[in-house]
């Protein structure tokens, strides 16, 4: 679905149709409601339930007039044009233009509802129809969120003629003494405030009626949205790292693509591979990254890399928890049977060895480690051998 688009030489008004919006914060002070005699015949709820509507209205033309000194005094900045490249103005400021364009076609279809009938106007089948427009424009902005921190953080501590020209904007009258980073945060802000609007109005709606029918559709059409926007977060901040994880490993077994859209990084960390049970100085320290697929087995190295020495497919891993005999004094051991191999391995901690077990044994339920934990340390040490999880 294309972007709503303004036609050339046109100029922005802060609020497209009408000064509804910023005439009044409360619905029961428009001039046409006001001096209304049906005013007195409604119900108390009815007059809750259409303020609220009327929020959805006054806090969009808000956000419009926010967006509008972002996207002019920033965005379109010419001194901050010539200091950015490309790339970090797309990180830095993504898709403003964007759902700004989108936020004004938005509160001006609200303000026609207004002004059509401004005692019982509705706005849920509005938002509904609205909601791919939101998610396409919206869904890209939240996904690049961590980018545009980054991006900021970066320019602030290391381009002192950006954070001075940032800074002499944030000072004009015009941005109201807020920072760029509170107009940064607007659209992550807004998309949420208008599921709670709606919520509110579900809420205040006569159940099996039009307008509850249509508020429920606009509030899942915006849940959908914020979970998509959530997913799509998680998504890209799990690329990144196995992009970084990419960066810091040698295969000396089989060579494995490490980046995959759906790979998931489940649990990492260090532990203790005894190569003889009996004797202390055959342990060695290696480390496992266990993703929602495979597991890597590394030999850590200097400078935080690893050397991958095997891996295996989740599907084909068992893991026993092994209770050592009363004269041992090793702890927290558990054995790991790969495709290749068994591996006898101690963590430093019982609750790091349960975890462990949790995580390897998946699709297994979640452990409660900390009912585990009481009641295994209760006895002392372990007594027995391994139990097959």
């Amino acid at each position: 679905m294309p972007l709503p688009e303004r036609p050339r030489g046109e100029r922005r008004a802060s609020s497209p149709r009408l000064s509804i919006a910023q005439s009044s914060s409360l619905w029961r002070d428009l001039p046409g409601v006001r001096d209304n005699a049906e005013l007195e015949e409604l119900t108390d709820d009815q007059r809750r339930l259409q303020e609220v509507r009327f929020e959805v209205v006054t806090s969009e033309a808000s956000y419009c007039r926010s967006l509008e000194i972002v996207v002019n005094h920033f965005v379109k900045s010419k001194q901050l044009g010539m200091l950015l490249t490309t790339q970090e103005r797309n990180w830095l400021f993504s898709r403003l233009v964007d759902v700004r364009a989108i936020s004004h076609s938005f509160l001006s279809k609200l303000e026609e509802r207004v002004e059509s009938d401004v005692m019982h106007f509705t706005v849920c089948d509005i938002i509904s129809t609205q909601c791919p427009l939101f998610r396409k424009a919206y869904v890209p902005y939240l996904t690049n969120q961590s980018y545009q921190d980054a991006t900021y953080q970066r320019l602030m501590n290391e381009n002192p003629r950006f954070k001075m020209i940032v800074e002499k904007i944030e000072r004009s009258s015009v941005c109201e003494r807020l920072p760029l980073r509170s107009f940064l945060v607007l659209p992550f802000q807004r998309i949420t405030r208008l599921k709670l609007l709606v919520q509110n109005i579900v809420k205040r709606t006569t159940p099996g009626t039009e307008e509850a029918t249509q508020a429920i559709k606009a509030l899942k059409h915006l849940e959908k949205i914020i979970q998509e926007g959530n997913d799509s977060i998680t998504q890209m901040k799990s690329i990144e790292s196995l992009v970084s994880l990419n960066s810091k490993v040698d295969f000396e077994c089989r060579t494995l693509p490490l980046i995959s859209q759906s790979r998931r990084l489940v649990r990492e960390g260090p532990v203790t591979e005894l190569m003889d049970f009996s004797l202390k100085d055959t342990e060695r320290s290696v480390y496992l990254h266990l993703f929602t697929d495979y597991l890597l087995l590394s030999l850590p190295k200097e400078g935080g890399r690893f050397t991958v020495i095997d891996h295996c497919l989740v599907s084909e891993l068992r893991v026993e928890n092994c209770r050592v005999k009363l004269h041992s004094l090793q702890k927290n051991l558990f054995r790991l049977h790969m495709t290749q191999k068994s591996l006898l391995l101690r963590t430093d901690a019982q609750s790091d060895k349960l975890r462990w077990i949790s995580a390897l044994s998946r699709p297994h339920p979640e452990i409660d480690f900390s009912n585990l934990v009481s009641t295994s340390c209760s006895g002392g040490v372990d007594t027995g051998f391994c139990d097959t999880v």
